[in-house]
């Protein structure tokens, strides 16, 4: 018996001394790795506060939290960014839409893979135009296949307030891909799924917001509403901001309204969005949630990367890579403020960061990255392909493709071409070749750092990035549809030149042709409205207001053909000066690829 009691002294002695002395707790963040971590978030934002107008980011891990606000609300007036700041959210709002949808999914009242025409009006004015059914899951993925639009994104002083339906009925969008066969960013698609989220619960989908998602969160400073009549302290709040470029020149005028409200719209204090951040990090995901399923289901890859892996999209949030390989999230821009907010479940940290500068990434993605970690990916590199098969032209599927405004697309297309015989080189950013159809760009955020390439039925080959396909453009379309704009450049050219030597005739009294002049008169016409509507779309303004002009080019066409044709008649009916032919011919072959533009880039209502 002594010896039993000396043996278990003895052992308990040992366990008290390997406790005291050698056993050291590891917490999901050790104080010393919380102070590091707290110190390099400071250090970044000091080295580049610059950069920025002003910048709230806060961290979580489990129960520690790394609370940052620097710069200005207001340059001007030297206000500061603090715990009253009011940042727009931008497209950070469509986490509201999921959250919306699986909190519909888990009361049975939706399912992600039913047609959405089921949960739609029978009047309701639909933009699909393939007899594939389009699901929620597709408008989560953004592979319903609908293009985008450059017009009714944001607008100055709206004339009249409207309703969710209205302004997603209105939108200028069409379906171009057959569903699920492209991703391709869609504004419209989100706020169709906020809609379907109104139809259902029949309630307002602010409403519906505010009472499943602000309210259970205590979310009293923010604001959903296009213009903040849901919540007059942050409409207040909001006249305190302004919003900057990234060289920090003021944005005026920065407030405006957002149509497809759901997609973009929601502002308030970064602590508000603190309260959802916490509760995406909750193991149960309550008070979002009833059960866990459903938080696991959201945070659960549903998208990956055409023949890999590699996920893409977690039921609407976006993959970011990173060192643990499972964040996601949602980043967004407006016209004057960028935001960026992501999740690890599994490692329980959080990030978002909000800002009153436009188009901005260096805090937006950098912060994330030092947070989460730099992507490393693993994968068979043993046997790498011939990188020359990527080679070419590539545009964004997130393009306008009907309509006037699809001729932006040609200022987005992007040129692959090879390096060595592995890698890639597209928009400056060498790509090293990982393994067979990926490629990582290392000196790039990681966000945008990883590219996938496959073939594809339709498009030959697609080039898949984070939020959007690149679909492979041959260059005979990209020479031609250049061709036809600098044919119309010179055209234009041409009606300057003879506009001044109508002017000096004039003035020396010399005879002119009158149907010469005003077909001049219309191509001046032309020029001038083509540029209005140009200005009018990047100033933010409805399609409806552009049917007006849009209409006017139909008109311009229709005069031009009757003088071209007037001209013909007189150049084989009466005899003219070889100057005069020369005029006329020329006069003619204008007014053709003018109107040949008109058509190819649908500048017409």
């Amino acid at each position: 018996m002594n010896t039993y009691n000396k043996l278990f002294t003895v052992f308990l002695s040992t366990i008290l001394v390997w406790i005291l002395f050698v056993y050291t707790p590891e917490p999901a963040l050790s104080a010393s790795t919380q102070q590091t971590l707290k110190d390099k978030v400071e250090a970044y934002i000091k080295e580049h506060e610059k950069t920025a107008a002003g910048v709230a980011t806060i961290v979580l891990n489990e129960d520690e939290i790394i609370y940052e606000m620097k710069g200005y609300a207001d340059i001007d007036k030297q206000t500061p960014v603090d715990e009253e700041t009011v940042f727009e959210w931008a497209s950070v709002s469509k986490i509201l839409i999921w959250i919306s949808v699986l909190q519909l999914v888990e009361d049975g009242e939706l399912d992600l893979e039913a047609n959405i025409e089921t949960y739609l009006p029978q009047d309701f004015r639909s933009k699909t135009s393939f007899d594939n059914p389009v699901t929620l899951q597709h408008l989560m993925h953004h592979t319903a296949g609908f293009d985008d639009s450059y017009t009714d994104l944001m607008i100055h002083n709206p004339t009249k307030k409207s309703s969710l339906r209205e302004v997603v009925e209105a939108v200028d969008t069409k379906q171009v891909f057959p569903p699920g066969q492209i991703v391709a960013y869609s504004n419209y698609g989100a706020s169709l799924a906020a809609y379907i989220v109104e139809e259902v619960s029949g309630l307002d989908y602010r409403e519906y917001v505010q009472k499943h998602i602000f309210d259970p969160l205590h979310m009293t400073k923010t604001a959903i509403d296009a213009e903040q009549d849901d919540n007059p302290w942050v409409k207040e709040q909001r006249k305190k901001v302004q919003g900057y470029t990234a060289d920090l020149q003021l944005i005026e005028p920065n407030h405006y309204v957002i149509p497809l409200y759901a997609a973009g719209s929601v502002m308030g204090v970064a602590t508000d969005l603190q309260k959802m951040l916490q509760a995406l990090l909750a193991e149960d995901g309550s008070p979002l949630f009833k059960q866990q399923q459903t938080i696991d289901l959201l945070f659960q890859p549903s998208l990956y990367y055409p023949e890999s892996n590699l996920p893409r999209i977690a039921n609407g949030l976006f993959f970011l890579p990173s060192t643990s390989k499972q964040v996601f999230g949602h980043g967004g821009n407006t016209m004057a403020f960028s935001s960026s907010f992501y999740v690890d479940r599994l490692e329980r940290k959080g990030v978002l960061v909000l800002t009153n500068t436009a188009n901005e990434s260096t805090f937006t993605l950098g912060i994330p990255e030092i947070i989460f970690g730099t992507y490393k990916h693993t994968g068979n590199n043993t046997n790498l392909e011939n990188s020359s098969q990527w080679i070419g032209m590539y545009e964004p599927a997130r393009v306008p493709r009907h309509g006037f405004s699809k001729v932006y697309g040609l200022f987005l297309r992007s040129q692959v071409k090879q390096m060595d015989s592995h890698d890639l080189l597209m928009n400056g950013f060498y790509y090293s070749q990982e393994e067979p159809s990926i490629y990582i760009a290392k000196e790039d955020f990681s966000a945008y750092a990883l590219d996938v390439y496959s073939k594809h039925t339709e498009t030959k080959k697609m080039l898949s990035s984070a939020q959007t396909d690149l679909l492979y453009i041959p260059y005979t379309k990209h020479f031609f549809e250049w061709g036809i704009i600098l044919l119309g450049a010179f055209a234009f050219l041409y009606t300057f030149y003879f506009t001044i030597h109508a002017i000096v005739k004039k003035i020396r009294k010399k005879k002119q042709s009158i149907v010469l002049i005003s077909q001049q008169i219309l191509n001046i016409f032309l020029f001038s409205n083509v540029l209005w509507i140009s200005y009018k779309t990047v100033s933010m303004t409805t399609y409806a207001s552009l049917k007006p002009f849009l209409t006017a080019n139909l008109i311009y066409i229709i005069c031009s053909v009757a003088i071209s044709v007037c001209l013909l008649f007189q150049m084989k009916t009466y005899k003219t000066y070889k100057y005069e032919a020369v005029s006329r011919m020329l006069t003619i072959c204008s007014t053709i690829i003018l109107c040949v533009n008109i058509v190819y880039w649908e500048f017409y209502y």
